[in-house]
């Protein structure tokens, strides 16, 4: 049987690579595994976010077979958002084949095949961590790229001003930091003002310790019978408060690449659950010949053969934006 041509062969073809590098089960980060933003796909590379500032009003009873009360329409407007390009450029050269193939057999197509793969794999997933980034940006209110650029501030586009950082107080013992944080509760509520089913807080790792430190928290479990969790470490998730705590992981290597951990230490950043469209992330599709006013998919990957047939120029994509439809909800905690 004669051996397929590996620089002519599907495998390597636009939609091959980018079905192959999207069928990865990346591990996502804690953000994006919590399952808050949305996701779908759009087929240009802005988007438009349309608020609507109804507000809900009680109807004042009316005589029957008369006319009825009347109101105004909804206030709407419209925000637009760039969705950001991000690629990764790299190269499989003729040598590294050689070095792996054997001429006239069918497993050399693998092993070809499997080193465009791997660097495909490796890059995805650094896309798959700047996508975490970008969720976690989000949560804050601005979304940045690693070089600390605004990729876009989302209380100047929704203009409206950055609520006010909260301190629970947890250095003094005698507070009762529950009163603290039920009055953070009714500020997002007010704030929102309609449904949700929950709230999630991804804690810094000093913040985190703090709160399940103190006394008053501990006293919680204690009068619950909750006493058996005490004799625990800090543990990375509990539930106080009508919320869930999350110990942010950033990572040893992540923090070092950027300069700084995705969450600080000594913040916490809240996130509501249970609202339909809340927290997004839209991908565009990627500036392919292809794909133009295609929908878009979380990753691309191509290849394109050397001038000199020396090798492949290699490129791994993603064009996604994630931004809280909301910004008046979000909240930062602070330690003092």
């Amino acid at each position: 049987m004669t051996a397929p041509n590996v620089h002519t062969s599907d495998p390597f073809s636009l939609e091959s690579l980018t079905a192959a590098v999207n069928a990865v089960p990346y591990r996502p980060g804690q953000v994006s595994a919590s399952g808050i933003f949305q996701e779908d796909s759009v087929t240009t590379t802005m988007i438009s976010i349309e608020r609507r500032n109804g507000k809900l009003g009680l109807v004042e009873p009316t005589e029957r077979g008369g006319a009825g009360e009347t109101t105004g329409d909804e206030d709407r407007t419209k925000v637009p958002v760039i969705v950001p390009h991000y690629q990764r450029d790299d190269k499989v050269l003729a040598d590294e084949v050689q070095n792996v193939r054997e001429f006239g057999t069918e497993t050399s197509l693998e092993s070809v095949v499997g080193r465009v793969n791997r660097k495909a794999i490796r890059h995805g997933q650094d896309l798959t961590m700047t996508l975490e980034h970008q969720r976690v940006g989000a949560l804050k209110g601005i979304v940045t790229a690693k070089s600390g650029k605004v990729v876009v501030n989302l209380y100047n586009a929704f203009n409206i001003g950055v609520p006010a950082d909260v301190s629970l107080e947890l250095d003094v013992d005698a507070t009762l930091v529950m009163g603290l944080w039920q009055d953070v509760i009714y500020s997002i509520e007010d704030s929102l003002d309609e449904p949700y089913a929950g709230i999630r807080v991804f804690t810094g790792r000093d913040f985190h310790k703090m709160l399940w430190q103190h006394k008053s928290v501990r006293d919680t479990f204690v009068y619950n019978d909750g006493a058996q969790v005490l004799r625990q470490d800090v543990p990375d998730v509990f539930t106080w408060g009508n919320a869930t705590w999350e110990r942010y992981k950033t990572g040893a290597k992540a923090t070092a690449d950027l300069g700084a951990p995705y969450i600080a230490a000594d913040e916490a950043r809240v996130a509501i659950t249970g609202v339909d469209d809340l927290y997004i992330t839209r991908f565009a599709p990627a500036d392919y010949n292809e794909t133009v006013n295609t929908p878009g998919l979380p990753l691309y990957a191509q290849l394109v053969e050397l001038p000199n047939k020396k090798g492949y120029d290699m490129e791994v994509q993603s064009n996604p934006i994630s931004i809280c439809t909301r910004p008046e909800v979000l909240r930062k905690l602070k330690l003092t």
